[in-house]
């Protein structure tokens, strides 16, 4: 049974400041997120021939090659010219993703965490999962591998 009042002087916090911070806080991360999905990365190389878009998640969505592309370079250069763009457009648009969250990520830590409000409970953000680097590596690579194996170091 509630009595209408939600603070809790002795814990020094009120719930309604808390859930009014935590609606303040999801209304604005629906925004980012729509803002972020909204994104488009573009890279040009090889002498502003060779362009490529990404969506927000470096999804290639449009390739662009110059008609004059052949007059100065090898078709043989074409695939590497596209994977260095593709590769910096997704990192562009990753960026730009991230810039957006950074003030979310700055007011989530500025609320309170679990342990402030309940003595001895354990701070949830430190619980989150950074996500692991993506590899840019060719599939056949030496690079690509991330897992090591207990006896030489690698999968087999």
């Amino acid at each position: 049974m509630t009595t209408g009042d939600d603070s809790a002087p002795e814990l020094g916090f009120d719930f309604r400041d808390i859930v009014a911070s935590a609606e303040e806080h999801l209304t604005a991360l629906k925004d980012v997120q729509r803002r972020r999905a909204e994104l488009v990365g573009e890279a040009t190389v090889a002498d502003k021939m060779v362009t490529v878009h990404v969506n927000a998640q470096g999804v290639v969505i449009k390739t662009e090659i110059d008609e004059d592309f052949l007059d100065d370079y090898d078709l043989e250069d074409l695939a590497g010219f596209i994977t260095e763009a593709a590769q910096r457009a997704a990192a562009d648009v990753g960026r730009r993703g991230e810039e957006l969250l950074a003030p979310l990520q700055e007011a989530r830590m500025a609320m309170p965490s679990l342990g402030d409000i309940i003595d001895g409970a354990p701070d949830l953000r430190d619980f989150a999962i950074a996500p692991e680097e993506v590899s840019t590596a060719p599939p056949e690579s030496r690079d690509r591998a991330t897992a090591t194996h207990p006896g030489d170091g690698t999968w087999r």
